[in-house]
């Protein structure tokens, strides 16, 4: 046994140190700089694309994994699944635990830059599934995130809006300031998109609050941007213009097209055609294809309307036809891709969901199985446990049985013994005492009876553990004994009765000896019995004491002289 426990200990330690991972501090450089600064990430991690190729296996898959990690950090489109794939599995089945969550998260970016949407989505509650509890929060609120913008180019709102709820929760729960700010912009949109526009400006305006409080201006010109497209959009140009201007003093690049586009379309519905033109202008360079098709049609009308410069007029107008057809194309492509991404994702859903109410079957079946199970095991248990003590009591008693002298020759040569000192007591005292006299004639009467029905009483005691135990009421008081219950009034009357029925001649000789009450009579029957003093305590809910000094003194009462329990169990199997 030492040996196997041993053997068990090493073989323990073994795979522990198999499984240690220990990677390259560069990695948990490179690891560091994709958040902060992807672009280095992407270079550092080049620069040791050779070294790599000689480090063992679970490096050069760590050092993979950055890699892609690094380039969606930097916004370098996806445009293959092998690579991914591959770590997927590597993962799945070898590879550190750890980064499972985070592969599946970036097998789902990886199928979200290939158009692949239903495909993506599965892989994030991948990732959810692989991270449980608080832990990885951070991979958690992106995942969750990317869900929502999914769901939400899908037209999904509700499960948009509720995927990017669970994102926020990560943040509050990492304090995550900045998360919680985008995640507040992005129900926003979400509320937006249901047309629910008070709804948006309220999270805006948290969202806004928070910026402020971590003192983001970058963070605050986004948010404050999205309020001003929300203003123009309910009207209230000023408010517009008002909360555009921190925005347009500092544009970041990454925001300057959507920008330029709320400043220019606040002076253009408010009739500032200059301004407005100037920043129309500024979008036909640094705009979105959208944007700049916006820009052409709005500076062709000024020009038509304000500066009445026909061939500018015409050049805006040809400029605009051109990008209308472009985004007519773009947009019939990316309608027919949103369809049936949307139809696939409908079908999964489906599918999966017939699957789930499947699974839930087939655990309510199994959870049933299982407690039938369960119950008939406790059943069969209880079963065995009650036959087993049932056996053991009537082995016990059939012992004491067997082993048993019912001293009769020992009791008659007692009675014997007591008549004859009262008898030399009396030749004592002469004729002055009558009553002794007839007390001596009383016992004599009473030991002759005794003597003669002695032989009878040896042949029926071995009925006790016989008949009187296979009868419904030796079995109800071992059913009262072993669950703890009290004999109520007719359960003692069923008691005595029974005594009556199988030992007459031992209720008799009790009843001969001394006047018992019905509580002396039935402690003399559970005695003869056998059953012990605590249960017979327990029977009547009295105390283990109290039970010893009554049958004392029923003891006392029948052969009126001092005796222990001892002796009354002695006297008790003699009748």
């Amino acid at each position: 046994m030492k040996k196997a426990l041993l053997y068990l200990v090493i073989l323990l330690m073994t795979f522990a140190c198999q499984h240690h991972y220990q990677y390259p501090p560069i990695l948990q450089e490179a690891d560091s700089l994709c958040v902060a600064q992807p672009d280095s990430a992407v270079s550092l991690l080049k620069s040791i694309s050779t070294e790599m190729l000689q480090a063992p296996e679970y490096v050069q898959k760590r050092y993979q994994l950055l890699t892609i990690k690094a380039n969606d950090k930097a916004y370098i489109t996806h445009t293959s699944d092998s690579l991914i794939l591959s770590l997927v599995d590597y993962y799945e089945h070898d590879g550190d635990p750890v980064y499972l969550g985070e592969t599946y998260y970036y097998a789902g970016r990886t199928y979200s830059d290939l158009g692949d949407a239903p495909r993506a989505l599965e892989y994030f509650q991948k990732a959810l599934d692989a991270m449980p509890g608080d832990e990885n929060l951070k991979v958690k609120s992106k995942v969750y995130a990317q869900m929502g913008y999914l769901l939400r180019l899908q037209k999904l709102y509700n499960e948009s809006f509720s995927s990017y709820r669970q994102s926020y929760h990560c943040d509050i729960i990492q304090g995550d300031t900045i998360g919680m700010i985008f995640n507040l912009r992005d129900m926003g949109f979400v509320l937006r998109g249901l047309e629910k526009l008070d709804s948006t400006l309220l999270l805006l305006n948290q969202a806004h609050e928070l910026s402020l409080s971590i003192n983001n201006k970058r963070m605050d010109n986004l948010i404050t941007s999205q309020m001003a497209s929300l203003y123009i959009q309910l009207g209230d140009y000023e408010k517009a213009k008002e909360l555009i201007q921190p925005s347009l003093q500092h544009p970041a690049r990454s925001n300057i097209s959507s920008i330029y586009s709320i400043a220019a379309d606040i002076y253009y519905q408010t009739a500032q055609y200059d301004s407005a033109a100037y920043y129309y202008k500024q979008l036909l360079d640094k705009g979105t294809i959208y944007a700049q098709r916006t820009a052409n049609e709005r500076l062709a009308s000024i020009s038509l309307n304000e500066w009445h410069d026909a061939k500018q007029t015409l050049d805006f107008s040809e400029r605009f036809l051109q990008l209308q057809d472009s985004i007519n194309h773009i947009t019939s492509t990316e309608s027919v891709s949103l369809m049936d991404a949307l139809y696939n994702y409908n079908l999964r859903e489906r599918d999966n969901s017939r699957l789930l109410i499947k699974q839930k079957n087939y655990q309510i079946i199994l959870a049933i199985g299982i407690l039938v199970f369960l119950v008939m095991a406790a059943g069969i248990s209880l079963h065995v446990i009650r036959n087993k003590h049932k056996r053991q009591l009537l082995q016990s008693e059939l012992q004491k049985e067997q082993a048993k002298n019912y001293y009769f020759e020992d009791y008659i040569a007692q009675r014997e013994e007591i008549i004859r000192q009262m008898e030399d007591e009396a030749e004592t005292m002469g004729s002055e005492n009558n009553d002794l006299r007839k007390e001596i004639a009383r016992q004599r009467q009473l030991l002759d009876d005794y003597t003669r029905s002695a032989q009878q009483t040896k042949e029926l005691a071995f009925l006790i553990p016989g008949d009187v135990k296979a009868s419904p009421v030796y079995g109800m008081l071992q059913e009262y004994i072993f669950d703890g219950k009290h004999l109520k009034d007719d359960n003692i009357t069923q008691v005595i009765n029974m005594m009556k029925t199988y030992q007459p001649l031992f209720v008799n000789h009790l009843l001969s000896l001394t006047q018992l009450s019905q509580q002396e009579l039935l402690i003399c029957i559970l005695s003869k019995l056998d059953i012990p003093n605590k249960n017979i305590a327990s029977l009547l809910s009295k105390s283990e004491s109290t039970i010893s000094s009554t049958r004392i003194r029923i003891y006392e009462k029948m052969m009126k002289t001092k005796g222990n329990t001892k002796d009354f169990n002695a006297l008790i199997h003699t009748l």
